[in-house]
C-alpha cells in the first residue's frame, strides 16, 4: 500500500463531446507523490481527453479533479499552478526564439523579473537548451522542439506533470534523450502521468500502469484495472477471463494461428547427461508469460523436476492481451 500522500485525484470523470462521442466514462483514480502512472491504449481511447480534463482545459460533464487538496475541476487558471500539461500535438510557436518562447509562457504562469530569468535559466539547464536559447524555434529539430515544449510545462514548477506522447515522431536518438530527461524528472520525485504508444519505454519509466479502452479503464484481471511494474515483471497480471484465454488468446490472440501444445509433464523430454556434463547443474528453462500461463508451466515443470526461471510478460504483450480479450470496467 502506498503511504505517500495523494497528490492528484479524479472521481467519476465523464466527458461527452457535442458530436455525441463519450470520450471519458466514469473514470476514477488516485496518484501519490512521486508516482509515475503509465497510460496506454489504442487511438481514440480517450487518453488525451482525460489529460485535458485533469489539467482543467476541459470541463467534465460529471466528476471532479483534485490536486494537492484543491478542487481544480474545469478551472485552467487554478489547475495551472499545480498541474502542467505537455500536450500532443505540441502547438509550439515557431517565429520566436527559444528564450522568447519560454519567457512568454513564464509570464503566463505569473513569473516576473528575476524570478522569470531564474526559472527560464534553470529550465534551459535542465533540458540542455543553453546553446539553442537564441535560435528561432522553427530552426530546431523535432527533438529539440519537444524539449522546449517540456520546458514550457516545467516553468510553472507544478508538482504534477502530464505528458501526452512526449516522444512521438522522434528518431531513436532524440527519443532516448528525451525519455532520459523524463526519467530524471521522475527520479527527482515529480508526480507524473505519461501517455505513450511506445510501450517498451513506458514500461521502464512508470511505477504503475493503466489501459484505456473506449473511455474506460480496461480490466487486466477480474476487478483489477491497475498493475505495478513488479506485477508486470513477475507475471502477476492475468487476462480478465482465464477460462476462455487459457488455450487461445495468450499465444495467438484468437487469430486462428497454430497454438503450441500445452505444457504437461508428458511433453517434457529428458536425457541422461554425459559424464562431462554430469557435474554441471542443469541450465534452467526460462518461462515467460502472464499469470495463467506461468501457473500451468510451474505445475508441470515442478512435477517433472525440471529447473526453470520465471519472467513476466512485458508491457507490450500485456497490453495486447488486454486489448484482444479485455473488458472495460
Amino acid at each position: 500500500m502506498n503511504e505517500k500522500p495523494v497528490v492528484l485525484s479524479a472521481h467519476g470523470l465523464r466527458k461527452r463531446y457535442p458530436n455525441g462521442v463519450e470520450a471519458v466514462r466514469d473514470l476514477s483514480f488516485d496518484l501519490h507523490r512521486g508516482e509515475v502512472l503509465g497510460l496506454a491504449g489504442p487511438n481514440g481511447a480517450g487518453k488525451s481527453t482525460l489529460l485535458k480534463l485533469l489539467a482543467g482545459l476541459l470541463r467534465p460533464a460529471a466528476g471532479t479533479v483534485t490536486a494537492c487538496g484543491e478542487d481544480v475541476t474545469g478551472d485552467p487558471a487554478r489547475a495551472a499552478r499545480l498541474i502542467a500539461l505537455m500536450p500532443d500535438p505540441l502547438g509550439v510557436y515557431t517565429d520566436v526564439s527559444s528564450r522568447e518562447y519560454l519567457e512568454f509562457f513564464g509570464r503566463v504562469f505569473g513569473l516576473r523579473g528575476e524570478d522569470l530569468r531564474r526559472r527560464v535559466g534553470e529550465t534551459a539547464d535542465t533540458l540542455g537548451l543553453g546553446p539553442w536559447m537564441d535560435a528561432e524555434v522553427e530552426t530546431l529539430s523535432a527533438g529539440w522542439q519537444r524539449r522546449l515544449a517540456l520546458g514550457r510545462a516545467l516553468l510553472s514548477d507544478a508538482p504534477v506533470l502530464l505528458l501526452d506522447e512526449p516522444a512521438a515522431g522522434l528518431d531513436v536518438g532524440a527519443r532516448a534523450d528525451l525519455l532520459a530527461l523524463v526519467r530524471k524528472l521522475a527520479g527527482e520525485g515529480r508526480t507524473m502521468i505519461v501517455s505513450s504508444h511506445i510501450l517498451p519505454e513506458l514500461e521502464d519509466l512508470a511505477d504503475r500502469y493503466a489501459v484505456m479502452v473506449d473511455g474506460r479503464w480496461a480490466e487486466v484481471a477480474r476487478g483489477v484495472t491497475f498493475f505495478t511494474r513488479e506485477e508486470l515483471h513477475h507475471g502477476l497480471v492475468a487476462p480478465p477471463d482465464l477460462e476462455s484465454h487459457a488455450e487461445g488468446t495468450r499465444a495467438g490472440g484468437g487469430s486462428g494461428e497454430a497454438q503450441p501444445p500445452p505444457v504437461e509433464p508428458s511433453n517434457l523430454r529428458t536425457c541422461e547427461p554425459s559424464n562431462a556434463a554430469a557435474a554441471k547443474p542443469p541450465r534452467p528453462i526460462r518461462v515467460r508469460g502472464d499469470a495463467a500461463l506461468l501457473a500451468k508451466a510451474r505445475a508441470a515443470l515442478d512435477a517433472a523436476g525440471v529447473p526453470y526461471e520465471e519472467e513476466g510478460a512485458g508491457l507490450n504483450e500485456t497490453v495486447l492481451n488486454i486489448l484482444r480479450g479485455g473488458t472495460a470496467k
